[in-house]
């Protein structure tokens, strides 16, 4: 044997010893699957013993788990917008569920992968998501549960959302294919089937385990048409839900950890399982999987790409920003955050700062103590959230959508298109969370 060809095999063990793929192979199928409404801490994969998820541990287990992952805000619609734009609320526009839809100036990841020859299709459980919010652009395919002549229900089960994703996947050839799976049954009011009501006493966690069993029929039907090896699979939740910590019996007013921790999972060809423990965000997602898929992002964007971190290299904690708006409509002051490693500013009419590594259910409040650490993470704040000049918008919505928005909690009854205004200050939200409370239970669900 050659010292050359000695040396090339040492070099392969090398690599293939460490983890490291030699030649990272692409995947050819991307299924986005987005958990409505779900809080990290709440999976076993986070650390949670109340429920069982199964395929969602397989595919942490078998997976990169991001450890830190924070939403852009506490609301279904500017989360999606953010996660399919790479973009933060107030670069897309998108600041509230009851917003003008998505603008088509704004490229989308399924509008990417359509162009790059992939099949597409969505299939989404919420009419906060229907065809007309902004991000069936690039889907040749759009399920919110609508049919001719008649508009698409406030809210499906999973089981229905999964079925039509399975029947789509019966179809796939081998050609790529981006597949987009979004499920609602967490976000209140749940609605389960009678086995996980006698078996949950917590309907919250009882949809959780079903939202499980409707992702293992997913990857059942994947595993049958001989994809699953060939694609890379995103799990991901849009925000979380406060349980009542800090007040907030659901979510839409606070940015603490309960309802924008969110779980971040990739599974799949080209990604070496581990645990990835920096800090990011949302907007890391479209950047990141199109470095997975082998293509190159075009356009200024607030996301950075995580793909290395599926290949077993570090990345570094970075700061990253989230906001509610959602106060706005009551006269409150809107709410943003920043958080650059286990440090947490909010901005608010009474500023508050955490250190998540000794305080994580954000209890003792430092803003007092540390005043120099309050000017300087505020001052980074407003750097991190310049406006960029997105101008304001006026757009009505449709009456279907506004009657599911009533329906689901989100705006009054016949309340028109919100448009956010500039900020005027208003009243802390933390004093008015019960107020808050009333008027969401109050909403006709």
């Amino acid at each position: 044997m050659s010292r050359q060809l000695l040396q090339v095999i040492v070099l392969v063990a090398a690599c293939v010893g460490a983890g490291q793929p030699i030649h990272p192979v692409a995947p050819s199928g991307l299924v986005m699957i987005t958990l409505d409404t779900t809080r990290a801490d709440r999976l076993p994969a986070y650390g949670f013993a109340g429920v069982a998820t199964p395929a969602i541990d397989r595919l942490a287990g078998e997976g990169v788990v991001f450890d830190n992952v924070e939403s852009v805000a506490p609301l279904t619609l500017p989360a999606h917008a953010s996660l399919f734009t790479g973009l933060y609320p107030h670069h897309h526009g998108v600041r509230d569920n009851a917003s003008p839809a998505l603008a088509p100036a704004h490229r989308t990841l399924a509008q990417t992968l359509r162009t790059r020859g992939f099949r597409t299709a969505a299939f989404v459980g919420s009419i906060v998501l229907g065809r007309d919010r902004g991000l069936a652009s690039g889907f040749a395919v759009y399920g919110d549960g609508g049919r001719a002549g008649s508009p698409p229900p406030h809210r499906r089960p999973a089981r229905d959302v999964v079925d039509d994703a399975c029947a789509w996947i019966k179809d796939i050839d081998d050609g790529p294919f981006f597949l987009w799976v979004h499920l609602y049954d967490a976000h209140a009011s749940q609605t389960l089937p009678l086995e996980y009501r006698r078996a949950y006493g917590d309907n919250y966690e009882g949809a959780i385990a079903y939202m499980d069993s409707q992702i293992a029929r997913l990857l059942d039907a994947m595993r049958e048409q001989r994809l699953l090896a060939r694609s890379a699979i995103v799990v991901a939740g849009d925000h979380g839900e406060s349980l009542g910590e800090h007040g907030e019996r659901e979510h839409g007013i606070f940015v603490y950890e309960s309802a924008t921790h969110v779980p971040l999972i990739v599974h799949g060809a080209g990604v070496t399982a581990k645990r990835v423990n920096a800090v990011t965000s949302l907007v890391d997602v479209l950047p990141t999987v199109l470095d997975l898929l082998g293509i190159t992002l075009r356009g200024p964007i607030d996301g950075r790409s995580l793909a290395p971190a599926l290949r077993g290299v570090e990345v570094p904690d970075r700061a990253v920003y989230a906001e509610s708006m959602y106060a706005k409509r009551f006269g409150w002051a809107p709410l943003r955050m920043i958080r650059d490693g286990n440090l947490k500013y909010i901005d608010a009419p009474r500023q508050e700062l955490y250190d998540l590594r000794t305080d994580p259910l954000e209890e003792r409040d430092l803003a007092n103590a540390l005043p120099a650490t309050v000017a300087d993470m505020r001052a980074r704040l407003a750097d991190l959230a310049a406006e960029a000049g997105q101008p304001a918008a006026h757009a009505a919505l449709a009456p279907e959508t506004l009657r599911g928005l009533a329906a689901l909690g989100y705006i009054s009854p016949g309340r028109a298109a919100v448009t956010i205004p500039p900020d005027e200050g208003g009243a802390d939200p933390k004093d008015h969370i019960r107020l808050f409370n009333r008027l969401r239970a109050r909403a006709p669900r």
